[in-house]
Parts: structure tokens; sequence; C-alpha cells
């Protein structure tokens, strides 16, 4: 907040008699607060987006091209992984922030002390399976001791997007090729069968359901979860705030992602959050300018240092700058880093909320879909014993369809709303 106030005092300062003013907003409030600004016809003049809200808002007509923004911050110097993410018809509709990935990440010395040894290579599994990751979980939690195996998220927004990146690492995804939900195929199925082990077999924390996203930090942070599979790079902060002494990577050190059942490739998650201007704005041509300012040198790189291992920037030149690279925390936190930028350059980190394959970020009512809680309401169904796993599988996809239907898509098949994709 602070770094994007800077950008917002020089802006004032650069155009005055112009005011602006920001409001944070959790990720899990973006959408339904976006949701309800749009229906009054009052949204902001830029505003941050999830990765999967992009087409939804697009289709809408809510948001504006931004190719100029591009352009003058410099196409080619945008790093791939994201560079082309809100490319439709030919325009350019969103830019990135930053580009990371959340990674599997395990208390190094407690695995160590039950007689696991941890890769020293961050692309070799400590465990190929869900199946051995369990046993590892099993082995290491110890309720007498107040210590379970991993930390796990019940708020909808977070548990929804750990299932994502299973369903993915399982050789599935959400859906298929004509944008038609596969929530009731096999990897879903499993993924939600893994989940429910997870919980039946006590590896997580009693009140799991109930935690949220800054609570799993503060469990992992403090030795009371030995592991945390939404290890995005803010988390580092929290280890030094309150585990200063165990801050290193001999003690929390990424691990490489094991496969479902069925899944040959592990997947994650690429956060890469897009800014975006409304196409309501009055005001659309100081929002650009202020995006381009965003960008410049200083105020970019003051913005990124704020989370270096959370938010690497999507600027070739920033990321090769000397007093970039020079930041203390990408060198404490070297495996860290590093393993974000192997999964993202192999093509194994798909946009949050898009999952696998990556280009259905095209899909129009991926929004719509993942905010209405119709599959963490499931989720959380199966694992409470109210449903079993096929059968809550099927309600999603059928409970998915329904909504799709009610926004006016076709059904079967509703990439048959778009002659070109």
């Amino acid at each position: 907040v602070k770094a994007v106030q800077k950008v917002c005092d020089r802006f004032e300062q650069m155009h005055p008699g112009v005011k602006v003013s920001q409001q944070g907003i959790a990720w899990a409030d973006l959408g339904p607060k976006l949701y309800t600004a749009m229906a009054a016809g009052t949204p902001p003049d830029i505003a941050h987006l999830n990765c999967y809200h992009f087409r939804s808002f697009q289709k809408q007509r809510a948001i504006i091209p931004i190719d100029d923004v591009y352009k003058a911050i410099g196409l080619n110097d945008v790093v791939e992984s994201v560079r082309d993410m809100t490319l439709f018809q030919g325009k350019r509709w969103g830019i990135s922030h930053h580009v990371g990935a959340p990674l599997l990440m395990i208390r190094k010395d407690i695995a160590e002390q039950a007689g696991f040894k941890v890769p020293e290579d961050i692309t070799t599994p400590m465990f190929k399976t869900w199946a051995e990751q369990l046993e590892y979980l099993k082995a290491v939690t110890k309720p007498d001791k107040r210590q379970w195996g991993m930390s796990l998220p019940g708020t909808g927004y977070f548990l929804q997007e750990h299932v994502g990146r299973w369903v993915g690492s399982n050789g599935g995804g959400y859906y298929d090729e004509k944008w038609n939900p596969i929530f009731h195929t096999e990897p879903f199925v499993q993924t939600l069968e893994f989940v429910k082990a997870l919980s039946d077999n006590k590896v997580v924390p009693p009140d799991w359901l109930s935690q949220s996203w800054l609570g799993m930090i503060v469990e992992f942070s403090t030795g009371i979860t030995t592991m945390i599979d939404h290890g995005y790079g803010r988390i580092a902060g929290s280890i030094e705030k309150y585990a200063p002494d165990k801050a290193s990577e001999e003690y929390f050190v990424p691990i490489w992602r094991p496969v479902g059942p069925l899944g040959k490739i592990p997947y994650t998650d690429m956060d890469a959050e897009l800014w975006v201007i409304f196409s309501k704005s009055k005001t659309q041509d100081l929002a650009k300018e202020w995006l381009k300012l965003f960008y410049t040198r200083d105020l970019y790189l003051n913005y990124v240092r704020q989370h270096p291992i959370h938010m690497p920037p999507i600027l070739r030149s920033l990321r090769n700058d000397p007093e970039y690279r020079a930041l203390p925390e990408l060198k404490k936190w070297s495996k860290w880093v590093r393993q974000q930028e192997i999964y993202i350059d192999k093509g194994q980190a798909i946009p949050v909320g898009v999952y696998y394959p990556a280009k259905n970020i095209q899909i129009p009512f991926l929004a719509e879909v993942f905010d209405s809680g119709i599959i963490a309401d499931e989720i959380v169904g199966c694992v409470q014993g109210r449903r079993k796993p096929k059968e809550a599988a099927q309600r999603i996809t059928d409970r998915a369809n329904d909504l799709i239907k009610k926004l006016g898509y076709p059904v079967p098949d509703p990439i048959r709303s778009e002659k070109k994709i």
C-alpha cells in the first residue's frame, strides 16, 4: 500500500489539481466488491483483477485495451510468461504487476529429525506421489506437541486455489476444450479424495476448515505445521517476524511438488494479478499515464522490493538491474526464488483460477463460477462426510452448468457462444 501511495503522490505532483486515492481490498473479497461496483455503475478507474476475472470483465465491456501502456514501457521488455496473457482479439486488456508462484514449502529441520532426506536439488521430488506425501505427513504429525503435518485453508477462495493446482498435478482441469465443466471426471474426484484423506488422517490442524490464509502463514512460520502448499514469497516476512532465529533455507525450503495417481507433471499457480482500466472511467487517459508511471524504474523497484520473494518484476530490464539483483532477500532465499522461475519457465505455473490448461483463461465465465462458492461448498461437504467424492464432484459440474446457462451460454459446449478464440 505504501509503495502504491508513493506512485500516487508522484502522479499528483506531475498533474497539479489531480487527486488519486487508493483502497486496499483482500483478494477473497475483490471479485464481489467489483461486481457490486459495476452493477452500481461506479467501478474504480483502475483496479487489480485476478487473472480469471479478465475475460468476464472484457466480455462485459467493463475494461478497455491498454496496448499503449505496453508500448510506453516496452512490449519486448515484458517477460513472455505474462506479456500475452490478456491478448484477445489482437489487443491486450490488462498488465501484471508481478509474476511469481506458490511453492510447496517444508520445515527441513523437522523432516530430517524425523529421518527424511530433503533433496538439495530443488527439482528432485522428496516424494513422487500424493500417497508418499501423506505417509510423510503422518510421520511428522504429533498432536500432543501441537505439531501437524500440513497447513490447509478452509476459507473458500484459498481452498479452491489449492484444489485447482492439485487437479492439474493429477492430469486434469476444471474445463475441457469446449469449455464444459469436468469436475465430475476422475482427476477431480481423486483430488477430492486426497483432500478428504488429509482431513480424515488428521495431518492438518483440527480447526483447518475455519483457517484463513494469514492463519496458515502463522502456523507454518511458528512450527505448528511442518508444510505449506501455499508457499508464496510473502511468507518470508512472516518467518522473519515469528521465527527470526530460523529465517533461512536451513529451516524453510521449497521442495518439488508430487503428482496424483493420474498425474505425470506437477503444476502450481502463476501469481500474476492484473492492472486494468475500467471503461466507465472518465479519466482513462490519466489512468493510462498512472500505469506508465507505476512501471518507471525507481517506483517499480520500490514496489517489488517490498516483498521481493513474492513479487518478481515483469520487466526484464529491472530483473537485470544491479540494484534489484543485490536485494539481500534474493540471496537469502535463493532456492525459493529459483524454483518459482523454474515452474514459470517450464510452463508448469498456470494463472490462479484458470488452472490447466493455461489457454482456459479465454473462458468468459471463469470468474462467475469461481466466485460463486459452488466449488468450495461441495469440497467442504465432501470433507465433512455429507457427500461422497463422486457425488460432490458431479454436483459441482451440474451446479456450474446451471450457472453457465443462467449467464446465457449454450450447454453443452459453451464455446459455441464465440466463433473465434
